[in-house]
């Protein structure tokens, strides 16, 4: 019995062992001393998908929490900030804030860039912290075609289809971005590569232009954490010369594993 007790008390050192060195194992490598913000290549347009979404890894327990974002030279946007997901010992937050159409102070700044954050914490004073590149522009409604509908997966595809409202020349489908990006998208019109197509073409009144879009970033790349909101560009020709150039918000949602969160924490945040 004396034996019994003898490996029992054992295997409880070992445990607590065990344990007090898997925290200082997570305090040194996983855990966040400031909450990590993602970059971004995000263009938003005023009247196409008025909404700005941040996300950024806060610890899951302990630790500094974020508790307000705002765009200092724009205050009047103001942010909602909830969980996203969940992972072993972080959480997932996202900051969300609508754009108002009739926000006539912040039409009148476009088109604006945004760089940096003004992040407020629970403990310590507020601090500046960079986002990539936010572009807040007001692309002017036409009379060229009708937007019917639109879809986004977290698996990077999409889909937008528009009608043409009268008979146009469509000369030029491309992107609007960060130029590195150009070659992790692949674009098609009507399933057909744009690359493929041959342009000028003749688009009658009435007929339907289906987009599809699919994001394919290489998984070695830090950048595939890097969010995206960008636009595809369709230039169009009217019958009477006029050029025309709708715009075509695209997104790449950001979900994350468990692996791909340690590595992040680990590197400390970076993505480029």
């Amino acid at each position: 019995m004396k034996v019994k007790r003898t490996a029992l008390g054992g295997l409880t050192i070992v445990l607590i062992l065990g344990s007090w060195i898997f925290n200082i194992l997570y305090f040194q490598q996983l855990h966040l001393k400031e909450p990590l913000f993602f970059k971004y290549h995000m263009i938003v347009n005023m009247n196409h998908g008025k909404t700005i979404y941040i996300n950024f890894l806060e610890n899951k327990n302990e630790g500094k929490k974020v508790t307000g974002i705002q765009f200092v030279d724009f205050p009047q946007i103001r942010f909602q900030i909830y969980p996203d997901q969940s992972y072993t010992h972080h959480m997932m937050m996202k900051a969300t804030a609508d754009l108002q159409w009739n926000d006539d102070e912040l039409r009148g700044k476009l088109p604006a860039t945004i760089n940096e954050l003004f992040v407020y914490y629970n403990e310590g004073p507020p601090a500046m912290v960079p986002i990539g590149e936010i572009r807040i522009v007001e692309d002017k409604e036409s009379d060229v075609v009708d937007f019917l509908g639109s879809s986004g997966s977290s698996d990077g595809s999409g889909t937008y289809t528009i009608r043409t409202t009268r008979k146009v020349k469509l000369e030029k489908v491309d992107f609007a971005g960060n130029e590195r990006l150009k070659a992790w998208l692949d674009l098609k019109l009507a399933a057909v590569p744009i690359k493929d197509l041959k342009l000028p073409m003749n688009i009658e009144k009435g007929e339907v232009l289906p987009l599809q879009y699919q994001w394919s970033v290489p998984d070695a790349e830090h950048a595939a954490d890097e969010i995206f909101q960008s636009k595809i560009q369709i230039h169009f020709r009217t019958l009477d010369g006029r050029v025309v150039i709708e715009s075509v918000p695209i997104s790449q949602y950001l979900r994350l594993t468990n692996a791909q969160v340690r590595h992040l924490v680990r590197t400390g945040g970076e993505l480029e």
